[in-house]
């Protein structure tokens, strides 16, 4: 199939947007999107980083005014006349790139949604589900693992798990594993995998402490 003209303007015109959008769709956790989705995103960025470039360059301007701060972008876009600046599309590309990784650092840390909590506007967490939003915690290092279709607990900390709960995948290291209904210890391994239907695993976490006011203690058990 032959690109028309228009076809390859627009994707010259756009190449910084596809970029942007390349990058965040690789390096950022999320569903499966379409393909219409990935395109009106590389659209969006598209125009961002246009934005980007134009207030860049208008500030560079107020102190050197002999710097042309023109954007040729709206005018090739309107005007098929009008020839594209390849050196204003290098520029644009290189503001996507880092807006890309801006963009995927936000992502990956939920930097919008803690604001959106910090203004309690939504309670929202970000990730795909409860699954990722446990693992990503800064708090959860060491997991144990209770698989009760085998009777067996897995006790080590975590290097690496799934993205979300379908499969349940995790990695652990330095592992200890017993027997789960009588505390026996079995044996110590460096590194174990495993994958496990969701209903017959238990996780518990000891990186996170139960708060004091609600400990067993002896003295309330006595009254």
């Amino acid at each position: 199939m032959e690109l028309s003209e228009l076809s390859i303007r627009l994707l010259l015109l756009f190449f910084p947007g596809l970029i942007c959008s390349y990058i965040v769709d690789t390096y950022t956790i999320h569903k499966p999107r379409e393909y219409f989705f990935f395109t009106l995103r590389a659209f969006f960025f598209g125009l961002s980083s246009y934005f980007l470039y134009w207030v860049i360059i208008n500030i560079i301007g107020v102190y050197f005014k002999s710097l042309d701060t023109s954007v040729i972008f709206l005018n090739a876009l309107r005007d098929k006349n009008v020839v594209i600046s390849y050196k204003e599309v290098a520029y644009v590309t290189l503001i996507s790139i880092f807006f890309g990784i801006i963009i995927t650092i936000s992502s990956t840390y939920k930097l919008h949604f803690r604001i959106v909590h910090k203004l309690k506007i939504s309670k929202k967490f970000g990730e795909l589900d409860v699954w990722g939003f446990t693992f990503n915690s800064p708090q959860i290092n060491w997991a144990t693992v209770r698989d009760h279709k085998n009777n067996l607990v897995y006790d080590g900390w975590v290097q690496a798990f799934s993205d979300d709960s379908k499969d349940a995948e995790i990695f652990l290291r330095d592992v200890s594993v017993y027997i789960n209904d009588s505390g026996e210890k079995l044996y110590q391994i460096g590194a174990l995998y495993f994958s496990r239907e969701r209903s017959d695993i238990t996780i518990e976490f000891r990186d996170i402490p139960v708060a004091e006011d609600l400990k067993w203690k002896e003295e309330s058990n006595n009254e």
